[in-house]
């Protein structure tokens, strides 16, 4: 090499276009979370939504279909999120009452006053676009089935310690817990305040999930 050249670059490797197509619909849901925490759902469009991803909006189209669908994945993707934080949570081979005072524990700090409720409203945005969307609908039962059967696998992870016995099978027992956290969240949304604390969350699901001792 010559005094004084310059080595070239390495270059980067180019994505393929798998990568790439993660990496743009990634950067869309994000945009979509950001417009709709700022603006809400009915003021936002899609090119707002480009723009903060850095696209045109072709791949929003290409990608997503349109805003109605576009709004269901991005509630997917926050219901894949908050699972798989409570799943890094439990402890698989743990006695259930010590993983239902964890499921307490992060139940109360996900519905603290000062926590933004942005959540509870792209689920009530979902739900009404679903109502008009029989496709959207099939994919949403399709979710909330998926979210039972991973609440039914935290149950059936955990141990019965002596004398214990669940009040019903693990996906009962799930179906009631999901409603108890769903119901709480629809109320604290809907009044603007906060009615739960962890150690009573925790005789709620202890009853939800376990037999009393008389049966």
């Amino acid at each position: 090499m010559k005094a004084g050249a310059k080595s070239a670059k390495p270059r980067s490797p180019r994505l393929s276009r798998e990568a790439q197509r993660e990496l743009k619909t990634e950067a869309i849901l994000e945009g979509a979370w950001v417009t709709f925490c700022k603006k809400g759902y009915e003021s936002l469009t899609l090119d707002e939504v480009a723009e903060y991803a850095g696209v045109s909006r072709m791949p929003v189209y290409w990608l997503f279909g349109d805003k109605q669908n576009l709004f269901f994945e991005l509630w997917k993707k926050v219901i894949a999120d908050l699972l798989q934080q409570i799943g890094a949570r439990m402890t698989s081979g743990a006695p259930l009452r010590r993983n239902l005072e964890t499921l307490a524990r992060l139940t109360a700090e996900g519905q603290a006053p000062d926590k933004p409720r942005y959540a509870e409203g792209l689920f009530f945005v979902v739900q009404t676009i679903a109502l008009s969307r029989p496709d959207i609908e099939e994919k949403l039962l399709q979710v909330s089935n998926e979210v039972v059967e991973r609440f039914a696998g935290f149950v059936r992870d955990s141990v019965l310690e002596e004398g214990q016995q669940l009040r019903g099978p693990a996906t009962t027992v799930a179906a009631h817990l999901v409603a108890q956290i769903n119901g709480l969240s629809t109320v604290q949304f809907q009044t603007h305040r906060q009615f739960v604390k962890a150690r009573d969350l925790m005789e709620i699901f202890t009853a939800i999930a376990l037999k009393s001792p008389a049966g």
